[in-house]
């Protein structure tokens, strides 16, 4: 059995500490905050398209702080970050880890948006291997305890290769990633054949967040800004003249930095037409802002901004919807410290 601390119970950590202790190969220990009562005493209730409704769920374990989560297991194989991406929150954390990581044994997995959002781990603890979770599961919190995902969950894994020498190999980075995603797939077994939820081993995890930047500097941005859903921005107006031009800014973007292939003709049509018209779904940055939460600005849509300056490739929407967004964010961390 691998034991696994998880620390962002969201929409998105709910769903995968649920898999991973289904695979009956890990216990997972879940740091909670505000929740943190309400989860002891009566568990999630979980209503997901991958594994029907589940209700009172509660983790192996379940605990308020990383000081206790240490206390209660020595040690673990794998810490799982599944909160935002926000600077100061990553800041935080990484503070907070060195107790929860055994030397020799511990890998970190991010189950995060975002690009280079390795980086500060990969710093911080350069002889850790860091496994990077590229995701589409389409879940979230509608209230403290409460779990609705409506989208089947499909991810891909791969290893941040860094500090490569002669104790700390690439091996030893991908034999990590390949036994967290072995471990998952087997906790999404029965719900493959209905929804082809699945998790897939890549080498090239940088590809891959490329990739999703389709979606998520486009999509997650433009119904952010808008306040509208999937559907809506698809059968409206903004579909040819600013979805498509923003996804084909990015792919733009990402071919300058060598990943063209990631983001090729036929991945843009994916997801251009990957959606109906009649969705309901409210992405990600939509619900952080509903809900008076900071939004991940800077790894989804900042990060790839800076990459344009740096290749000198031009984005006239993407720059435009990121200058409206940071007003947005202003207002809503002023707000926050009022």
């Amino acid at each position: 059995m691998l034991d696994i601390c998880l620390i962002g119970a969201g929409g998105v950590g709910t769903i995968a500490a649920y898999v991973l202790e289904k695979s009956q190969r890990a216990r997972v220990t879940v740091i909670l905050r505000s929740n943190y009562a309400l989860v002891k005493d009566r568990g999630f209730d979980i209503d997901s398209i991958d594994h029907g409704k589940v209700p009172n769920w509660r983790p192996h374990n379940v605990v308020s702080s990383f000081a206790s989560a240490a206390t209660d297991q020595k040690s673990y194989d794998f810490i799982v970050i599944a909160t935002k991406a926000l600077p100061e929150l990553t800041s935080s954390i990484i503070t907070e880890l060195p107790p929860l990581i055994t030397p020799g044994k511990t890998s970190i997995a991010l189950l995060q948006n975002g690009l280079a959002i390795e980086t500060p781990f990969a710093t911080a603890f350069p002889n850790t291997p860091i496994l990077s979770s590229v995701s589409m599961v389409g879940s979230r919190l509608t209230n403290s305890t409460s779990v609705f995902h409506q989208k089947a969950d499909v991810s891909n894994v791969g290893a941040h290769f860094h500090h490569v020498d002669d104790t700390f190999t690439r091996a030893r980075q991908h034999d990590a990633a390949a036994l967290f995603v072995d471990v998952y797939n087997a906790g999404l077994a029965d719900a493959r054949p209905k929804t082809n939820a699945r998790c897939l081993l890549v080498d090239d995890i940088v590809g891959a967040r490329w990739a999703k930047l389709l979606w998520n500097a486009s999509f997650n941005t433009l119904c952010t800004l808008l306040r509208i859903s999937v559907g809506e921005l698809i059968s409206g107006p903004g579909r040819d003249t600013l979805l498509e031009p923003a996804m084909r800014e990015i792919a733009a973007v990402a071919t300058a930095a060598g990943y063209g292939d990631a983001v090729a003709e036929d991945m843009i049509q994916e997801k251009l037409h990957d959606s109906p018209p009649t969705s309901t779904l409210r992405p990600s940055m939509l619900v952080d802002l509903e809900n008076g939460r900071p939004l991940e600005l800077e790894v989804i849509l900042g990060a790839p901004l800076r990459v344009a300056l740096e290749k000198g490739v031009s984005t006239p929407v993407l720059t435009q919807v990121y200058e409206l967004l940071r007003q947005v964010q202003w207002k809503l961390t002023t707000q926050a410290k009022r």
